[in-house]
């Protein structure tokens, strides 16, 4: 039986980060060199809803563009930013995709007027993604989209599907048992991860000012995670399949990508693995269109 090296899966992710760094550079050579030019797919009737900044500008590029490519375009999509894009970024946005507009995080005032987001707020900037989707005005169905999501090619099939237009959708976090979690093990070890939300109709948020009331000013950075764990429990959303919609980890040390183009509907690049979303380049996600 052969050995592995010591610390030969450290050495495979520093190579690979390597490799996606020189990828994202490239990549965005080209969104502004004007030679990215996307085309013009079916519409979609719904709106989506985005918080990033501009340490995650490439990746909000490339999420924008894998859904136009495999889904169409929605009616609109709003980058709300955390104010770090430069006015350049902005433009190019919007030059790209004439759907999307950027608006500053705090263009609702919510955590003006609600002590709780405001106390969170001075502890961790994910209070940012509270207010944003606590102020968004909801016009139907709205979908929420983590900078760090790329779209494959079955994402089109659940879009077509009658279940996810009412009610409230999450995926469940990072998971290494995925048939346990269909083999009917227990629902609360399965933890919402609040990168991907389907929100139909007006959002109830006084499940997560219940939340934050509980902590009594014990903040982390998990905690707007769970708070739209308790109000989504609340309001009795349903978890998407993790089989197609992935929150997965377990490749980060490999070299291949453990999931392909063609077979999935959604990957949420979390932390460890981020730099997968570059490692093979921007159009080696495209490859399920060729299926």
């Amino acid at each position: 039986m052969r050995t592995p090296l010591r610390f030969q899966g450290g050495i495979t992710r520093h190579l690979c980060r390597r490799t996606a760094e020189w990828h994202r550079r490239r990549f965005r050579q080209l969104v502004f060199s004007r030679k990215l030019a996307p085309g013009a797919p079916r519409e979609v009737p719904f709106e989506i809803v985005s918080f990033s900044g501009s340490p995650g500008f490439e990746d909000q590029v490339l999420s924008i563009l894998s859904f136009t490519a495999y889904a169409g375009n929605p009616l609109k999509w709003t980058v709300y930013s955390d104010k770090s894009h430069s006015p350049e970024e902005k433009r190019r946005l919007a030059e790209l995709f004439p759907f999307v507009s950027v608006e500053d995080w705090d263009v609702y005032p919510v955590y003006r007027n609600n002590r709780l987001i405001a106390d969170y707020l001075g502890v961790c900037g994910l209070a940012m993604k509270l207010n944003i989707l606590i102020g968004h005005p909801y016009r139907g169905q709205t979908f929420y989209v983590d900078s760090d999501i790329l779209f494959y090619r079955n994402i089109s099939y659940y879009l077509e599907s009658p279940a996810i237009a009412s009610g409230l959708w999450y995926v469940p976090d990072a998971m290494e048992d995925v048939p346990g979690y269909f083999s009917g093990e227990p629902r609360s070890i399965f933890a919402l991860n609040s990168g991907f939300l389907i929100l139909n109709g007006e959002f109830d948020p006084r499940g997560i000012y219940r939340y934050l009331e509980s902590r009594a000013g014990r903040y982390g950075y998990f905690t707007e995670q769970s708070a739209f764990e308790y109000a989504f429990a609340e309001q009795g959303a349903r978890l998407l399949d993790p089989r197609q919609f992935i929150i997965d980890t377990t490749d980060q040390f490999r070299y291949g990508i453990k999931y392909h183009p063609a077979d999935i509907a959604m990957r949420h690049y979390t932390s460890p693995v981020r730099h997968k979303i570059w490692q093979n380049g921007w159009q080696w996600h495209l490859k399920g269109l060729e299926q």
